[in-house]
């Protein structure tokens, strides 16, 4: 049974990843990283309620701590002086919720834990087609990572899979239903942690693609 660490945010789009993920018959262990965003605490409840459905044990869940990233600051989910931003249409500008870098240190120390285990897959839910504006969830970009992965680890063959990459929202949702993924145990609002806000990016690209698929979004909003 080949090995795969999921990068679970506790999002929908890294929980049809782990769909994908049990779908191929692999061991799953499930990486989840604080980076100082400001759903941080609702966020990790998620990671756990997932695991915990899932059947991940203990020894098989990661949380690090990348909460260095809110000193650099530099973004709306981690900056206390900037303000998460309303949705206001969709747009292939890079939105000021991009947290510089931080995929690709999250990948780093994913690829980390997967040579300390062994693991060969590396599952992300990054997504391009609704979120064009970040420039670290392009296919270029993981196809160019997957090459750094090659020439600088040990075994060279661990790879980053990103199922959801190409897909629209709906798509991901209607996925999701096939895999009968747990959306009533995932968050992905940026602003509140009590009930999901509705009206930021994030939440309303996920009541989009709920609406679009035809069917209802389980969790509450304000």
């Amino acid at each position: 049974m080949e090995h795969a660490i999921v990068l679970l945010s506790g999002g929908m789009d890294s929980l049809v990843c782990a769909g994908e993920a049990k779908a191929a018959g692999h061991r799953i262990s499930m990486l989840h990283l604080n980076y100082g965003q400001k759903t941080s605490g609702r966020e990790r409840r998620s990671f756990e309620d997932i695991a915990d459905f899932y059947s991940v044990s203990m020894a098989d869940r990661k949380v690090i701590d990348m909460a260095f990233l809110k000193q650099i600051g530099g973004s709306s989910l981690t900056d206390d002086r900037i303000d998460v931003k309303d949705f206001s249409g969709d747009s292939s500008v890079i939105p000021d919720s991009y947290v510089p870098f931080r995929n690709s240190i999250i990948l780093s120390l994913a690829v980390s834990w997967a040579e300390a285990i062994g693991a060969a897959k590396l599952y992300i839910g990054a997504n391009h087609e609704d979120s064009p504006g970040y420039p670290d969830c392009r296919p270029s970009y993981y196809r160019a990572f997957n090459e750094v992965i090659k020439e600088g680890t040990k075994a060279g063959d661990i790879e980053i899979l990103t199922p959801v990459i190409s897909l629209k929202k709906r798509q991901i949702v209607e996925r999701g239903r096939q895999l009968h993924v747990p959306f009533h145990l995932s968050w992905s609002c940026y602003k509140d942690s009590a009930l999901a806000c509705g009206i930021c990016d994030s939440c309303v690209l996920r009541r989009r693609g709920f609406r679009e698929a035809g069917i209802d979004d389980p969790i509450d909003y304000r």
